[in-house]
């Protein structure tokens, strides 16, 4: 029977997620990441983090190389990358004017991923840009290179 739902996302991006290990329907506990920020930067996870890592927490991708509007960078989606930088989340949070939650690593480590309270994803790391609405489009925008 044919899909009649609209499509998540792009096809390469799904690809890229289940070849990370992403499978619909994953739940993985936030716990361990939310204590380790906690204790060690003074974080306070924000329930759009928490669920999107509850999905997506773990996954990496090295894929790298021309996407369409920018180069594809790989990512990792582990918030604890940030585990002792929380005074630059501290001033990439000022800069974007909302309090962004680490969600993980991109291009390298040269770019944080961080997440407001309303689910919006922004990049940074000396400053920060807005990346996309929710957790869905930023994948997609990381995996197909898209600014």
């Amino acid at each position: 029977m044919a899909q009649t739902h609209e499509q998540r996302w792009s096809a390469e991006t799904d690809r890229v997620l289940r070849e990370a290990g992403w499978y619909p329907g994953r739940e993985v506990s936030t716990a361990g990441w939310e204590a380790t920020l906690r204790e060690h930067g003074g974080f306070e996870m924000h329930e759009a983090a928490r669920a999107f890592l509850a999905e997506f927490g773990g996954l990496a991708s090295a894929e790298r190389g021309p996407g369409k509007t920018m180069a594809r960078m790989g990512f990792t989606l582990d918030p604890t990358v940030a585990e002792w930088d929380d005074e630059i989340f501290d001033v990439l949070s000022e800069e974007a004017g909302v309090d962004l939650y680490p969600i993980g690593e991109a291009d390298r480590r040269n770019l944080y991923l961080g997440m407001a309270p309303n689910g919006a994803v922004y990049v940074g790391m000396d400053s920060v840009s807005w990346l996309a609405d929710a957790g869905d489009e930023a994948l997609e925008k990381l995996v197909e290179g898209i600014r």
